[in-house]
């Protein structure tokens, strides 16, 4: 009798330890799973859910979830399988034949390079046991988002994702579980320009004192941080959330888009003919700005649209500010066939740039000073009533290179600028710049602080 009670008991213990043993394999599972899925769900920049695997090796693996992320910046293709990214992650469901049943593992391979030339670099696997009809990952995309969510067939851009989902099934209901998680990329589901969603935090930094009229007081937003995932929120008109850290212990908020032809963040001076930073004749004009003030063209013979939207100052309070001033500047040099148009939903005003000796508001930046430069060299001057500055005052100001009156064109000296095109709005909520570049355009955004 005694021996059959500890029999019983001894059978229920290793019953009891098999099933811990099973439960305690399949957290660690959900653990290494987890570790893996978020960190490559944040980084993602390109999202699809098509079945043939984009990268591995397994045999019979079916793709669940393709990721792309690290966007090469030296190719000029928009197109997501033309080698735009150079890190590809697939997350596949594998068979495992074993002599009397097939099983199925999780496996997250890991390529590197372009799409037409991928290298496999690793495949883990993350599950042992998982069903062999686990479904994909439940993507939602972003409110407001107009396109196709679905992504089983193709690719689909990160910035409209906010969220995948993941639920592991466990063919024997032991342990399932469910992952999630978000793109950097992604923009957020307010969109409101407030503090509490801003993805990407920078400064606003002054020149160095006395090399402008307005040192004291202009300070410019530091874009260096516009780069990888958050330049790819800003691109194609999606909305990258900026929160801007101002000398003066406020802070500002914007959306910030970009279309068109390709921008970059660039220091300042831009190119050594460029005013804005530079000093022209020993005489500095806002120099010493640092980090990446400006938002440079890097493709020639382009047209590129910035916008900053839901535009909002807050004091230290956390209160909104009033009476604040917003300025843009053309940072390169508009040359003929060249122009930058600013609209706001504010009246815009030229800023004088105040430079001793200079022709104001701005020199020649914009054909204000009235001349033009023949083909011989030779400078005369323009019809009457013609500049390449108009709309001052309006909602809507262009600065350009070239003037054509009654079928002729009018160029200005495309050599060295005496002056830059400044233009400022009372408290905006969204100015949009158009720059057209025969060669390369740039501007900058800040606040003219009180």
């Amino acid at each position: 009798m005694i021996a059959g009670a500890l029999s019983l008991g001894l059978i229920a213990v290793f019953s009891l330890q098999s099933g811990v043993s099973a439960r305690l394999s399949h957290t660690g599972d959900a653990q290494a799973v987890s570790a893996n899925f978020e960190r490559d769900i944040q980084g993602a920049e390109q999202v699809t859910e098509q079945s043939t695997p984009g990268c591995g090796a397994a045999s019979g693996a079916t793709q669940l979830l393709g990721l792309e992320s690290n966007q090469d910046q030296n190719s000029a293709s928009s197109d997501p399988n033309s080698g735009q990214y150079l890190t590809t992650i697939s997350y596949l469901s594998v068979p495992v034949v074993g002599t009397s049943s097939t099983t199925y593992s999780l496996i997250r391979a890991y390529c590197t390079g372009p799409a037409n030339s991928l290298v496999l670099q690793s495949e883990e696997t993350l599950a042992f046991d998982v069903s062999g009809t686990q479904v994909p990952p439940t993507i939602v995309c972003v409110t407001g988002y107009t396109g196709t969510c679905a992504a089983g067939t193709g690719w689909l851009n990160a910035q409209n994702v906010s969220s995948i989902t993941f639920p592991v099934d466990d063919p024997s209901n032991n342990y399932p579980y469910t992952l999630v998680g978000s793109p950097v990329a992604s923009t957020s589901t307010t969109n409101n320009g407030s503090p509490i969603n801003s993805k990407s935090t920078t400064a606003c930094n002054l020149g160095t004192p006395n090399s402008g009229n307005l040192a004291p007081n202009l300070c410019f937003v530091d874009f260096s941080p516009v780069s990888g995932a958050a330049l790819l929120a800003a691109e194609s008109g999606g909305c990258l959330e900026m929160s801007v850290s101002l000398p003066n212990d406020d802070t500002m908020y914007f959306c910030l888009s970009i279309s068109g032809g390709n921008v970059l963040p660039w220091y300042l001076p831009t190119y050594p003919e460029a005013f804005l930073g530079n000093s022209i004749g020993g005489v500095p004009f806002y120099s010493g700005v640092p980090g990446d003030p400006a938002l440079y063209q890097r493709t020639e013979g382009t047209t590129s649209t910035i916008t900053f939207s839901q535009i909002s100052v807050v004091n230290s309070f956390g209160i909104p500010a009033s009476g604040w001033e917003a300025v843009s500047t053309d940072a390169e040099s508009t040359d003929p066939g060249e122009s930058i148009t600013w609209n706001s939903n504010v009246n815009l005003q030229v800023i004088a740039n105040g430079e001793s000796g200079q022709t104001q508001p701005m020199g020649n930046a914009c054909l204000d000073d009235g001349h033009y430069q023949m083909s011989n060299g030779t400078i005369a001057n323009l019809p009457a009533g013609a500049t390449g500055l108009t709309g001052n005052d309006t909602t809507s100001i262009t600065c350009s290179g070239s003037v054509t009156v009654s079928g002729t064109t009018y160029n200005i000296n495309s050599g060295q600028k005496t002056g830059t095109a400044m233009v400022w709005a009372l408290a905006p909520s969204t100015m949009t710049v158009t720059m057209v570049g025969t060669g390369l355009e740039a501007i900058t955004f800040g606040m003219l602080l009180p």
